[in-house]
């Protein structure tokens, strides 16, 4: 039901310890994928990498039926971040407003793309069925509610949530560190 860490590694992703990935699965462009200890990647997930690659953390968590559109920017999940079931990311984005043609039948000279990097720093959550636009970054500990269009970055700890989103709370820096060290030092050896 899920992939060895050979199996990956014969599909060109270098990927760490334990890894919970479950065969539904879809990688495009797989040697531009890193993956580090405990990643989880739920049933069908797709992952398309770009020239800059896909990087997942330790105990990575991608939900059921996500997406990650990596073709224009680099996407980095750093280490205990997650998506939610359903989330989309895009490094690319057709840009229509001024009347430019659109979709990848037509060549780039007729099309405005915005295309930018995804980061989502350690401890950065996505709720479910949101979606998070080109040159975002997700501070340490961000965490965005379930259908939120995330289209600009959003500080460390901030809780954000709705379209046009708006920061609702703060989660506990502390207790985050606390639980991280706790689970580290009693079970998250490798």
């Amino acid at each position: 039901m899920h992939y060895t860490v050979r199996e990956l590694e014969q599909l060109g992703i270098r990927a760490g310890v334990d890894p919970l990935i479950h065969r539904s699965a879809v990688f495009f462009n797989p040697a531009k994928m890193v993956f580090g200890d405990h990643v989880r990647i739920d049933c069908f997930v797709m992952l398309s990498a770009g020239e800059d690659g896909i990087t997942l953390g330790r105990n990575v968590h991608i939900g059921a039926a996500s997406l990650i559109f990596g073709g224009g920017g680099r996407v980095v999940l750093s280490d205990f971040s997650a998506l939610s079931a359903r989330v989309t990311l895009f490094t690319a984005t057709d840009d229509f407003s001024e009347g430019y043609l659109t979709n990848p039948t037509v060549p780039d000279r007729y099309k405005k793309i915005r295309s930018g990097s995804i980061i989502l720093e350690r401890h950065a959550l996505v709720g479910a069925s949101s979606v998070v636009l080109p040159g975002v970054t997700l501070g340490q500990g961000a965490s965005v509610g379930a259908m939120t269009l995330v289209h600009q970055d959003i500080r460390a700890y901030e809780v954000a949530f709705g379209i046009p989103f708006r920061v609702i709370g703060r989660r506990d820096a502390q207790r985050l560190q606390v639980l991280e060290r706790a689970y580290l030092e009693n079970e998250g050896r490798n």
